[in-house]
Order: structure tokens, then C-alpha cells, then sequence
């Protein structure tokens, strides 16, 4: 599979670089106070260590215009896409070391809301560079950009999102996508979140960029 960078332009339908933070010290945080997985992702969706950062306030009156956020992070080590997932908003991403991520477009989804992986495209992200992933970009776990290294990604969305589960009515065809607070999730057949009440919507390949890396 093509592992496109973010500075290439087919990043900008997903996505943009943010500039002007001194992220060094939510980098230190990443690494001194979160874990690094051996046996794949795990996710965390608020950490004190990073929520009281003084950069955590500042990102959050800047890139949210001051509506409540929560700082998290994503960290392990993974290869496959799984899963794909969307909120309401956007995603802001921040890696310890190069990272890539696997996207999709909300509007590739069709009727029946199922989407086939040939449209995800891999993108590389360098490290200590933060990235907005635009609410309508399909998004999931991180991938591990070199295969003798994991990933410490930290995860900013509007605070509540993966905490708890919605309470749709159950009149929307949508509905039945919703897997966590402020999350749409798609999964694939072979994914553990297919067997855990995912809705399984991904047709085609499970990608794997085992070998691309």
C-alpha cells in the first residue's frame, strides 16, 4: 500500500498541520508518564498527566474556541485498520515518533453504511507534529511507521467522546453505528470489535501495512 506524507496534498481533503505550539512538553508527558503496549493499541481517553499541561488549556481555547476538550492518547503497537470511526468535530494527533494513519472519507460511505477499503488511503505523520483530522475523515487506531517501534499518540477531541455510550432512539438508520459517546464506528468482519456489537460495514480487505513499513 502507498504510504502518502502529510505534507503530500491528497492530505488536505483529510486533514491539516497546526503550527505555532511548543509541543515539547506534551511530547515529555507522552513519553515519561504513558505506556507503549507490546500486544497492540490501547486507548485512553482523558489522562491527568496531559489534560493539566498549561499547552492542554491553551489548545483547548484555541483549537476548540474554548468549548471543553479531553487530552488522551493512543499508544502501541498495530498494522492493521480494523475499524473505522468518526465524531462530531475534529481530531487533533501529536506522535512521539513517526506514526501513520489510515483515512476514509465520511462521504465514501454509502446508503447502507458500509464502505470498501480500497478508498483508505495511509498517511505518514512525523514525529512531534500536530495534526487535525477533520471530523468528516474516518479515522481509527495508529499504525507504527517502522516495524522495531511502537507509537504514543496523543488523542484531543471535544471532552466526552468515548466515554460512556449514547442513548440513540433507534430511529435513525445511524443509530445503529453509534458504539461510544461521540462515536461512529464501521468495522470489519475480522476485527474483535465485529464479535463485541460492532456494527461490521467494511467490505474488502482488512489492511495491513505490515509490509509496506
Amino acid at each position: 500500500m502507498k504510504i502518502y506524507k502529510i505534507t503530500d496534498p491528497e492530505f488536505a481533503a483529510y486533514g491539516r498541520i497546526i503550527e505555532g505550539y511548543d509541543v515539547q512538553p506534551m511530547l515529555d508527558a507522552l513519553n515519561e508518564k504513558t505506556p507503549c503496549p507490546e500486544d497492540g493499541p490501547a486507548y485512553v481517553a482523558e489522562d491527568p498527566n496531559l489534560q493539566n499541561l498549561p499547552l492542554a488549556a491553551e489548545m483547548t481555547d484555541t483549537l476548540f474556541g474554548g468549548l471543553p476538550a479531553e487530552f488522551g492518547w493512543c499508544n502501541g503497537h498495530n498494522t492493521k485498520l480494523n475499524c473505522l470511526e468518526y465524531h462530531r468535530g475534529s481530531e487533533f494527533n501529536l506522535g512521539t515518533e513517526d506514526w501513520v494513519m489510515l483515512l476514509a472519507k465520511e462521504s465514501d460511505i454509502d446508503a447502507d453504511f458500509k464502505l470498501d477499503t480500497s478508498t483508505v488511503k495511509a498517511f505518514l505523520a512525523p514525529k512531534g507534529v500536530l495534526v487535525e483530522v477533520y471530523g468528516t475523515s474516518l479515522h481509527y487506531a495508529p499504525c507504527q511507521a517502522a516495524k522495531d517501534k511502537g507509537f504514543r499518540v496523543l488523542v484531543v477531541l471535544a471532552k466526552g467522546t468515548n466515554v460512556g455510550n449514547g442513548a440513540p432512539s433507534g430511529k435513525c438508520p445511524e443509530d445503529r453505528l453509534l458504539f461510544a459517546t461521540n462515536k461512529w464506528l464501521i468495522a470489519h468482519p475480522d476485527a474483535a470489535e465485529a464479535s463485541n456489537g460492532a456494527f461490521v460495514g467494511l467490505v474488502g480487505e482488512n489492511i495491513d501495512i505490515a509490509d509496506d513499513i
